[in-house]
C-alpha cells in the first residue's frame, strides 16, 4: 500500500528471504534463503503470494539442528519507493506456522545513498545476466522477464537523471555498459548503441582518452557500436 495515497501498488517487485543458523561440528553456520517464487510483483489489487515451502536441513552428524532467525519481505517499484516487513521471535513462529497469512507493506520513497542505490543497480544487473540475487536459490533460466528487464532499465534511467553530475565526475562509464546490455537484451538496438555512444562521450569529454587504459576501454565500446549497428542494418533489412 502506498504510504501516501493510501492505495495499493501494482507492479511492485517482491522478493523474500529466510535467514538460517546451522550448527556443525565448526560453529553455526548462517544462509540467507529466498522463499518467493521467479517473477513475484504485485497485481492490481497489490496482492502477492509466497507459497509456503520446505527447507532443506543439513543431516547429522553434519548439523546438529537448524533454526529460523527472521523472514524479511520487500516490496520496490521502479520509481524508487519501497517497503519492508521483517518477523522474528513471536512473529516469526506464527509466521511460519500459518497456512496463510496476510500481511500490508507500506510504501515510502527510497532514502537510498548513491552507493547504496549503485549497489541495487549491480544486482539487478547480475540477475538479468546470470538469473541470481545472491541468495542461495537455483538461478531463475533466462534471468529477468520482460517486466523485469523494463524494470532494471527504468531504473539505470532514473539513477543516471538523479545522479548525473557524480556519473560524469567519476566517468562511470560503467552504469552505461549496463543500461547498453540491458537495451540489447530487450531488443532495443537504437538506444542499446545511444547508452554505448553516451559512455564514449563521457570518456572524451573527461580528457582520459589519452591514457592507455581508457584508449582500450574506447576502443572496445566502438567495437561493440560497429557491433550493434551491423545488427541493426541485419534487423531493418
Amino acid at each position: 500500500m502506498d504510504e501516501e495515497t493510501k492505495q495499493p501498488v501494482e507492479g511492485a517487485w517482491i522478493s523474500a528471504t529466510i535467514a538460517v543458523k546451522t550448527k556443525t561440528v565448526g560453529g553455526d553456520v548462517g544462509q540467507i534463503i529466498s522463499l518467493d517464487l521467479p517473477h513475484t510483483r504485485t497485481g492490481k489489487n497489490g496482492n502477492f503470494l509466497i507459497p509456503k515451502r520446505k527447507l532443506k536441513k543439513m543431516p547429522f552428524p553434519i548439523g546438529f539442528g537448524t533454526r529460523p532467525e527472521d523472514v524479511i519481505i520487500v516490496a520496490s517499484t521502479a520509481d524508487d519507493k519501497n517497503g519492508s516487513i521483517r518477523f522474528e521471535a513471536e512473529r516469526l513462529q506464527d509466521f511460519l506456522r500459518s497456512n496463510m497469512l496476510e500481511v500490508t507493506i507500506s510504501i515510502v520513497p527510497l532514502k537510498w545513498s548513491e552507493e547504496e542505490y549503485f549497489s541495487h543497480l549491480q544486482s539487478l544487473y547480475n540477475y538479468c545476466i546470470t538469473g541470481r540475487f545472491g541468495f542461495e536459490v537455483p538461478p531463475v533460466e533466462g534471468g529477468c522477464d520482460e517486466w523485469e528487464l523494463d524494470y532494471a532499465i527504468a531504473k539505470h534511467e532514473r539513477y543516471l537523471e538523479k545522479y548525473r553530475d557524480s556519473v560524469e565526475k567519476n566517468i562511470n562509464t560503467v552504469i552505461f555498459d549496463q543500461l547498453a546490455y540491458l537495451y540489447e537484451k530487450k531488443g532495443d538496438l537504437k538506444k542499446a548503441i545511444e547508452a554505448l555512444k553516451r559512455s564514449l562521450d563521457l570518456i572524451e569529454g573527461s580528457g582520459l582518452s589519452k591514457f592507455e587504459v581508457w584508449q582500450r576501454n574506447r576502443k572496445a565500446i566502438q567495437s561493440k557500436i560497429k557491433g550493434l549497428q551491423k545488427k541493426l542494418e541485419e534487423v531493418q533489412k
